[in-house]
This record gives C-alpha cells, structure tokens and sequence, in this order.
C-alpha cells in the first residue's frame, strides 16, 4: 500500500469526525469490534445479498515456511466457504507454517 492509499484508509476504531466513540469501543472476547447497521448508501443491510456476496469471493492467504535455505512465502486462493476449514489446518499443526497475511480477493465482475 503506498503513502496516497494509506491516507485514504479509514481507521473504524478511532474516534468519529464529530469527535463520539463509535457504538463507544466494545469487545468480544478480548477483541475490539465496530458494529455496522447500514450500507454507504444509508440502507441496511440484506442478509441475502450479503451471503451471495460472500460465496463470491476469495481469500489470499500468506504462509511463511520453513525450507532449506530460509523462509519462503506461499500464497493460497481459498474460496469463502473454505476459509476456516484452511485456516484450522494450520491452527492444530496438520499443516506447517504461518498464517502470516489474509487478503479478501474480489472478482473483477463483482467489483
């Protein structure tokens, strides 16, 4: 991400611009969340739509491993109904390596 990208990201657990909390920082099991309501459009959200969406889309996933020489990084396209499925392969040591990086990948067409 360059410098012009990262000044364009908005940061959802900082205060709002008219200096409120948002939904006043709640947790979840230790872990900050923001819940969000409604679309950019000001509409709320369809279960439906948001599903289809979902099944759309893939993930690019970073694993760091070990190999002779270092470390190499492997990158994996898993679809969306499959993700935690991968991600419990590394989680109890079926698999080596490190999850080191998740990335949504959207589909040209869906964009």
């Amino acid at each position: 991400m360059d410098k012009e990208d990262k000044n364009n990201v908005i940061n959802l657990f900082n205060k709002t611009a008219n200096g409120g909390d948002i939904e006043s920082q709640r947790f979840f099991k230790g872990f900050p969340y923001v819940k969000i309501m409604k679309d950019e459009n000001g509409n709320y959200f369809k279960e439906e739509a948001l599903r289809e969406y979902a099944e759309k889309c893939f993930y690019i996933v970073t694993v760091m491993k070990k190999n002779g020489i270092g470390v190499g990084l492997y990158k994996y396209k898993v679809p969306y109904q499959a993700l935690l499925k991968f991600l419990n392969e590394f989680r109890y040591n079926k698999s080596y390596g490190e999850v080191i990086d998740i990335e949504r990948y959207i589909p040209e067409d869906l964009a």
